[in-house]
């Protein structure tokens, strides 16, 4: 068994690293890091293989060197960007078809892109069938307003 535990080390190491990609925060990575570390140690040190005390402190120690020291400099190549939802992104000043009639008291469904999302208005009722406008996105709702056609019925327009 002695003569595994460096093997065992590595495999705990390797398996830390393979969490990391499954469970967010990187953390468990320096772990890893640190059980690789104490893995080489242990091959490199025949006295490490029989002292588990010992190297339970020299994998703490160097998980915490690691975290402590590189977290940071890893951190911000490994980092995904942050994006705020303002509610002005692709949805606003599209137009929707009303699909469920929309009341300033009852949210409607409007389909949009090829998905219906539920719809709130302000200030008029609006029909099913009824072109809207969106004028923002609130998570999940679209705010709309319907649009008035001319005359002609071929342009809509902004009242």
């Amino acid at each position: 068994m002695d003569s595994y535990i460096a093997l065992i080390w590595l495999i705990a190491g390797l398996l830390m690293i393979g969490v990391e990609f499954i469970i967010p925060g990187f953390v468990i990575f320096f772990f890893g890091v640190g059980a690789i570390i104490l893995s080489a140690l242990t091959w490199l040190i025949p006295a490490l293989r029989n002292n588990f005390i010992l190297q339970l402190i020299i994998w703490l120690i160097s998980s915490g060197f690691a975290l402590g020291f590189f977290r940071k400099f890893f951190s911000k190549i490994f980092k995904g960007k942050v994006q705020k939802d303002t509610g002005e992104d692709e949805f606003v000043c599209k137009t929707a078809e009303v699909i469920e009639p929309i009341n300033q008291n009852k949210p409607g469904r409007v389909s949009f892109e090829g998905t219906t999302w539920k719809a709130i208005t302000y200030d008029e009722n609006i029909k099913a069938g009824d072109i809207v406008e969106i004028l923002k996105k609130d998570n999940l709702t679209l705010i709309v307003r319907k649009l008035h056609f001319s005359d002609d019925d071929e342009f809509p327009v902004k009242m």
